[in-house]
């Protein structure tokens, strides 16, 4: 306890001798009501509401023989249509529009035995490009590959750099979205009786904030904000959205935390939000504790992910 004090202590110093400060935007209000639960298939989560059911694998690093700076985001449905996200390290590369749309910048994807089955321009479906950040729906040729393959693999040749390459577990896909489509029909009842619940998953940020100060899982501010989650949060109009949201975006901030500032970050989250909120928490004022909960999530999100627009 004294030495989770002293490290307390020393974050809040820490902290304060960085200055950190981030411009706040507010949350949306008003959204409907929604029943949500994922779970980890591997590298794979299934996720599901009462509405919608799919699988998604985030802060995936692409590699070649030299490495490569690209990351991405994975998402498919369970009718198998399919959605890659790619974002650049903001320290290394950059993904400006005039780029990305080159035509010379390939998007590929080979099955299991090494069998091309798709090579086109990587824009030739962008959705989105924002901010280091391009959305590309896959080709209908990959749904043959998630449906049937073992595995696949991902490539992306960007100028005039090695091919980048994903591999992807298709036998873990499946299984995340057999899942997925089960726990949508069991949420979808759920809703309709009104008795939705929080998820059982970890706080992703105030989790790693913890973590950096050498703080146990089920140390006070993690024991507090989670039975804050699930006693009180969950249980304000909208508060199963907002959660569903948070689990939805944490993820995507911490892969996007440039790794050169990221611990003087999670130092700041926990002097300015975490542990002001833990306490808030602990002594009743939930309506404080809500607020600070509000102004990290959105501040964080106007920083590293503003198209989800929490």
């Amino acid at each position: 306890m004294l030495l989770n004090t002293r490290r307390r202590a020393l974050g809040l110093i820490l902290a304060a001798g960085a200055g950190l400060r981030w411009p706040l935007t507010r949350l949306a209000h008003g959204a409907e009501k929604e029943c949500f639960d994922s779970k980890a298939f591997g590298p794979w989560k299934g996720l599901a509401t009462n509405s919608q059911a799919g699988a998604r694998m985030s802060q995936v690093q692409f590699d070649n023989d030299q490495g490569c700076d690209l990351h991405a985001d994975v998402q498919v449905a369970t009718s198998y249509d399919a959605k890659i996200v790619l974002y650049g390290d903001r320290d290394k590369i950059k993904l400006p529009k005039k780029f990305l749309i080159d035509p010379a910048n390939r998007l590929m994807v080979r099955s299991a035995d090494g069998k091309e089955a798709v090579n086109e321009p990587l824009c030739g479906n962008c959705t989105d490009i924002f901010d280091n950040k391009v959305s590309i729906v896959l080709p209908l040729a990959t749904a043959p590959l998630f449906r049937e393959s073992a595995n696949m693999q991902i490539l992306v040749k960007m100028g005039d750099k090695e091919e980048c390459h994903l591999k992807l577990d298709c036998e873990s896909l499946r299984k995340a979205l057999d899942w997925a489509a089960q726990r949508q029909s069991e949420l979808a009842a759920q809703y309709d009786e009104q008795k939705c619940t929080p998820p059982e998953s970890g706080c992703f940020i105030t989790t790693a904030a913890c973590e950096v100060l050498g703080l146990d899982d089920d140390c006070f501010e993690l024991t507090i904000l989670r039975r804050y989650r699930d006693e009180v949060l969950a249980k304000r109009p909208g508060g199963e959205v907002e959660i569903a949201r948070y689990y939805a975006i944490a993820p995507l901030i911490l892969a996007r935390m440039p790794e050169s500032t990221r611990r003087a970050r999670l130092l700041g989250l926990y002097a300015r939000f975490i542990l002001p909120a833990a306490l808030a928490a602990h002594f009743g004022l939930n309506a404080l504790a809500y607020r600070l909960y509000r102004r990290m999530v959105a501040g964080l999100a106007r920083d590293f992910a503003p198209e989800l627009k929490p």
